[in-house]
C-alpha cells in the first residue's frame, strides 16, 4: 500500500483492530496527529497518507494494543479549559479529577487567595485553576523532578505564572500559607487489580500506590495540613468512591469543619472537602 486516502485506512484499520485497546477513535486520533491536521480538514479534504506516515500510524497502533495510553502517544491531553503536555513522568489526567477544580470555583470568588496544587503532576490542577482565576496566587508542588519538568512545560506552553516548588509534600513551605491546599494524591492499594487496567502498568507507579490501604499518603496530608492553612483555610483531596467513609473519618480525627464529600459526573464519591475555623 503505497497511499491511501485517510478516511478508507481509518475504517480499515477499525477494522483490524476491533477488540484491541485501540478504538477507532484512537486511530482517528493517531491520523489527525501524524497528518498535523484537524478534524474539519480530515472530512472536507480526506487527504492522502503516504507509506512514510502509514508505517508511524501503524506503529502508534501497536503501542496503544499493548496498553500504552494514547496521551502518552500524542504527548498531550486535554483538562479542563486547557490542552498539556503529557509524558510517562506524570499521571494522565483523568475528567473525575475535573471535579476537584470545579468545586474549588464554586466554593471561591475572584478575590485574591493563596492556593496549593499538592503533588501537582503535570500542573493540570493548579494550571487549570489559575487559568479561571488570574488574581490568585497559585503554588505547584511534587517530589519528582521529572514531574515538575513536565510541569515547566505546562506553565510556559500556556503563559501561566504559577510557582513551581520541589517538595516532599508540605515540607518546603511555612506554617499558615495558603487559603486552599488540593491535591490529588497516591491513593490505590499496592494489590489493587485496577493497577492491571488499560494504560495504569505504563504510568508512574509512585504516582499511583499508597501503603495503608491506598490511605497513607491521605492520612498524611489531611493530618499535616492544619499547620499550614491559615484561619477558614480549606483542603480538597481526592480519592477512590470505596474510600470515602475512611477519608471522612480522617478529617474528623484531625478536627476538620464543615465536612463535606462531593460526587463525580458517574454519581461516585470522589472528593472530601474540610475546614479549618
Amino acid at each position: 500500500m503505497s497511499e491511501v486516502n485517510s478516511l478508507e485506512l481509518i475504517s480499515q484499520l477499525s477494522r483490524e483492530n476491533q477488540g484491541r485497546y485501540c478504538s477507532k477513535e484512537d486511530i482517528k486520533l493517531l491520523v489527525l496527529h501524524t497528518l498535523d491536521i484537524d478534524r474539519n480538514t480530515l472530512y472536507r479534504e480526506n487527504p492522502y497518507v503516504d507509506k512514510y506516515q502509514l508505517k508511524k500510524i501503524v506503529d502508534f497502533i501497536e503501542r496503544r494494543n499493548l496498553g500504552e495510553p494514547l496521551a502518552y502517544i500524542l504527548g498531550t491531553k486535554g483538562f479542563w479549559n486547557l490542552n498539556f503536555f503529557i509524558d510517562e513522568n506524570v499521571l494522565v489526567p483523568r475528567p473525575e479529577t475535573e471535579l476537584l477544580v470545579e468545586k474549588i470555583l464554586s466554593l471561591c470568588g475572584s478575590e485574591p487567595l493563596r492556593l496549593l496544587d499538592l503533588g501537582t503532576g503535570s500542573g493540570a490542577i493548579g494550571l487549570s485553576l489559575l487559568s479561571e482565576r488570574p488574581s490568585w496566587e497559585v503554588y505547584c508542588s511534587d517530589l519528582s523532578f521529572k514531574a515538575l519538568k513536565v510541569a515547566q512545560e505546562n506553565k510556559k506552553n500556556n503563559q501561566a505564572n504559577v510557582k513551581l516548588i520541589n517538595s516532599n509534600w508540605l515540607s518546603a513551605f511555612a506554617s499558615n500559607s495558603f487559603d486552599i491546599i488540593v491535591s490529588n494524591p497516591p491513593y490505590v492499594d499496592q494489590n489493587d487489580e485496577r493497577l492491571l487496567e488499560d494504560g495504569v502498568l505504563f504510568e508512574p507507579i509512585q504516582a499511583l500506590v499508597a501503603g495503608e490501604r491506598g490511605l497513607r499518603d491521605i492520612r498524611h496530608i489531611i493530618k499535616n495540613s492544619r499547620e499550614y492553612l491559615r484561619d477558614n483555610g480549606s483542603l480538597l483531596v481526592e480519592h477512590a468512591p470505596e474510600q470515602s467513609n475512611d477519608v471522612i473519618d480522617i478529617f474528623k480525627e484531625y478536627s476538620y469543619m464543615d465536612i463535606r464529600l462531593f460526587q463525580d459526573l458517574n454519581g461516585d464519591d470522589r472528593v472530601s472537602f474540610g475546614k479549618i475555623v
